[in-house]
This record gives C-alpha cells, sequence and structure tokens, in this order.
C-alpha cells in the first residue's frame, strides 16, 4: 500500500474494462454529457465479471478465488494438525458456496440434494473444527494465528481512506473527493468500494451520518468511489449514485447495491461499465445492507419507519418490508442464512429476523446506541458496536451467543464504537472508535482487545481483507 493521496481523475483502474467517470459536481448530472472512460486494463486472468461467462460460472470463479487464499495462508502453519484444520475450513466453506451457487441456478433434483447435504455436513464439521482450534487457543494455536490482511476504515470527517497491512503494521490514509461513510471489498477482493457526499457537501459534522438525523433528499449527489486496493494511489472512478449514499456491498455477478439515505432507494451499478443500472424502493432513510450467503436477497435497515426492507436481487425488486423497531441501523446475517440481526439504536437493542418467517423472533439487550452489527463466520457470536451517542459516546462491543440469544461477553474497545469487520477465520474482529480516530483489534479467544490503531478523523465502516 503507497503513503500517496488519490485524484479522481481519468486514468487506468486494474481489472476494470471500460470503467465510466462520473463528475461529482451536481450539475453534472444534468448537462447531458457522457462520462469520460478510463483505459482498457491488460486482461490477465478469468475475472468473474467477464461478459462471456454466464451469471452461475461467475459466482462459481469467485467462490474458487475466495477459498485460494485463506487455504493457502492456513497450511502454513508448523504443527500439521494446525495446518490441516486451519486449510480445511475455507476449503469446506468453498463447497458450501458452490453449493448454494447450484441450488439458486440449478434444478435437478440430484444435485439440489447433493447440494444440501453439503452445506449441512460442511457447515457442521466447520463449526466443529472452529471450536477445536478455540479448545487449543491458550497455546500453538494462539502463536499459529498470526494478526494478518488488511483492514480499510472510512474516515468520514477527513475524507480519506485509512489502509492497515496488519502483516507489516504499515499504515497509509489518502485523501478521497467524498466524506465516506462506508467501506467494502468485492467478494474476489479485487475493487474497494466507498460511498458518501462529496466532500464539498458533506454535512456529516461531528455525528457522522446522523443515521437518519436531519438529512432529506436535497443532501445532493453523493458518490461511489472504486478503488484499487493493491494501489490506493492510482487512478480511481467514480460513479454518481444519489443522494446521501450510505453504505455499499457488493455481489459475485459484479454488481454494488448502494443505499441511498435522501432518496428512499438502492441504487444498483454495474462495476465493470460503472453505471448505475437500476433502483429499487425501500422504506425511509436506508442505510446498513447486506446480502444473503447466497446472494438471493438483499437486507436493508431503514431507519426512519422502522423496518427492514427484504429486496430480491434477481427481479431487483422489493418482495417485503419487517416491521423491526426504532432505529435500526444494519443487518448481519448468520452463515446459515436462517437468521438477521437488526441493531436498534433507538432502542439499545438487537431484533432478530426468522428468514423464513420474516418475523421478529425476539429481541437482545445490549450497549447504548448500537450501530453495526456482524456475526462470526462459524455463526456462533454476533458482535455489536455500541457508539452512544455525541454527548456520551460509548465504547463497549456487546457478544451474542446466537444458540442461546444472550450477551455472554461486553469487551471495552474505544469510544464511539462504530464499525465491525472480521477476519476470514473469525479470530479477529476489528471496530472503529469514532470518536478516538482509531481501530480496535479484539482477539476473538479471549474476548480483548490485543492492539489499537491510529486511523484518520472519525472512522465509520471498515472491512478486513487479504494483504496486498
Amino acid at each position: 500500500m503507497r503513503q500517496a493521496a488519490i485524484a479522481l481523475s481519468v486514468g487506468l483502474l486494474a481489472g476494470l474494462p471500460g470503467l465510466a467517470l462520473a463528475q461529482a459536481g451536481h450539475d453534472a448530472h444534468h448537462s447531458g454529457n457522457p462520462p469520460a472512460q478510463i483505459g482498457q486494463a491488460p486482461q490477465t486472468a478469468v475475472s468473474p465479471a467477464a461478459d462471456d461467462l454466464s451469471d452461475f460460472t461467475k459466482a462459481n470463479v469467485a467462490a474458487m478465488n475466495d477459498m485460494h487464499g485463506p487455504m493457502m495462508e492456513g497450511i502454513m502453519a508448523d504443527d500439521p494438525d494446525l495446518a490441516f484444520v486451519q486449510g480445511m475450513i475455507p476449503h469446506h466453506q468453498g463447497a458450501i458456496d458452490m453449493a448454494r451457487i447450484v441450488r439458486q441456478y440449478g434444478d435437478d433434483p440430484q444435485t439440489q440434494a447433493w447440494a444440501a447435504q453439503i452445506i449441512e455436513a460442511q457447515e457442521r464439521e466447520i463449526a466443529e473444527m472452529q471450536a477445536w482450534l478455540e479448545a487449543r487457543a491458550g497455546g500453538e494455536v494462539a502463536a499459529a494465528a498470526p494478526l494478518g490482511g488488511a483492514v480499510y476504515s472510512a474516515n468520514e470527517g477527513g475524507n480519506s481512506i485509512s489502509a492497515v497491512d496488519l502483516d507489516t503494521g504499515a499504515a497509509a490514509t489518502v485523501s478521497l473527493p467524498i466524506a465516506p461513510h462506508n467501506v467494502d471489498l468485492t467478494p474476489d477482493g479485487g475493487l474497494l468500494l466507498a460511498v458518501g457526499d462529496p466532500a464539498a457537501q458533506g454535512d456529516h459534522g461531528s455525528q457522522g451520518h446522523g443515521h437518519g438525523a436531519g438529512v432529506g433528499a436535497d443532501a445532493g449527489e453523493g458518490l461511489l468511489v472504486i478503488l484499487d486496493p493493491q494501489d490506493l494511489a492510482a487512478p480511481a472512478a467514480a460513479v454518481a449514485v444519489g443522494p446521501h449514499p450510505a453504505h455499499v456491498v457488493a455481489d459475485r455477478l459484479g454488481r454494488a447495491y448502494v443505499s441511498l439515505a435522501g432518496g428512499d432507494a438502492i441504487a444498483v451499478v454495474d462495476l465493470a461499465r460503472a453505471k448505475v443500472v437500476a433502483r429499487i424502493a425501500t422504506g425511509g432513510y436506508p442505510h446498513g445492507l447486506r446480502l444473503s450467503p447466497d446472494e438471493a436477497q438483499l437486507y436493508v435497515a431503514n431507519v426512519r419507519d422502522g423496518s427492514v426492507s427484504v429486496i430480491d436481487t434477481a427481479g431487483l425488486a422489493e418482495l417485503a418490508r419487517i416491521p423491526v423497531g426504532a432505529g435500526p441501523v444494519q443487518v448481519g446475517f448468520t452463515p446459515s442464512g436462517d437468521q438477521v440481526y437488526v441493531s436498534l439504536r433507538d432502542e439499545n437493542r438487537v431484533a432478530v429476523i426468522d428468514t423464513r418467517s420474516r418475523q421478529v423472533t425476539g429481541k437482545v439487550d445490549v450497549g447504548p446506541g448500537p450501530i453495526q452489527v456482524l456475526a462470526t463466520a462459524d455463526g456462533r457470536w454476533v458482535y455489536v458496536a455500541n457508539q452512544g451517542s455525541e454527548a456520551e459516546p460509548n465504547d463497549t462491543v456487546s457478544v451474542i451467543d446466537t444458540a442461546t440469544g444472550r450477551v455472554v461477553r461486553t469487551v471495552t474497545a474505544g469510544k464511539g464504537a462504530h464499525g465491525v469487520s472480521a477476519s476470514a477465520d473469525g479470530a479477529h474482529v476489528f471496530v472503529t472508535n469514532t470518536a478516538e480516530d482509531s481501530i480496535s483489534v479484539i482477539e476473538a479467544a479471549s474476548g480483548t482487545v490485543i492492539r489499537t490503531i491510529p486511523v484518520g478523523d472519525r472512522p465509520n465502516g471498515i472491512v478486513h481483507g487479504r494483504s496486498h
């Protein structure tokens, strides 16, 4: 990662053939002029977004890409037993991902039966292996599971992204043309996505997005900025998406979904063309959003009307709107896809949705002002960052046991705990602290903060990925 400021300009973005660069100014979106083109990038490998591949092939390629890196990291352990377990967990996850893909796209009864059996068996074995790792975490396993990969934080107060290489400790903060509220990686790790209002128009102030406080449809045209995580100083692309973009998530088919808090809609962006291809109406002030494990549905927290929108990603339409409570900010799926946890900022609770019935089955008391929620890869725990209020920022992270529906641990992070991400193996959890301009690194096995990393001004969203 190079320590340099990023300039929003026309140029080459690796792996993005024909990306269009949209102008940041509001007037530019009414001029009728087509966006400038970014140059063609050389093709170096099969890409999940290749135009000549079917959707299910793209999904399978992406699943394999996701599996290979963690497998290679896992088998490098010095102990042969650890190498086996740490390599098999991502291997099993790759099999589960492929099974879910054939369940989504296939129609043969035998493949559907095999897929169901694979998912059930391999999820059970992953859970057993994770438990084995945790049982041995007091000694050699802890040493064999180093703090690796990279984390990226969206620094809304500083119009920047901070990138930290956890292998080397090297950190860089790069400027953006937006006040980024959220950041995410594409499933293959090839692109880094950030969303926010143009920096000159940002109204975030000390409260950040405000999560529904005082921002309407006149907030201006926001941007999705597309970056190369291997070189954040490389020329970038931007797409005008709509008023007040809050969160972004990408699927394996080369699409990004951006919640437009100022427009009560989701913008669907084709990343290969850098173009909004659809808009989907939601409830009031859509904010946090996540895809189901099979990517068939998108759940969106609507802050103002106390609901969660359920969106069909094939038809790009809202299927249902589930009442959940006061001030829902973010959602988090369990790996099985059976449950969704929803942070209720104004209730100091988390709602639990059964995805089959689309009903709230319970609520869990957590800390004050819960914002982001994330389930671990084994499905056993849900981490909830409790930001508190502007006057009284909170510094806790609640850990919910999904089996009992109770908080079993409270971790002290930093003031204004906001965003949550985790390593692929679930060994480490990363939390942004908006009031302290830092990231807390939590060791999951011990429930303690093992490192605090300084980043840019008012970090909000965060994502963990592979090292580059």
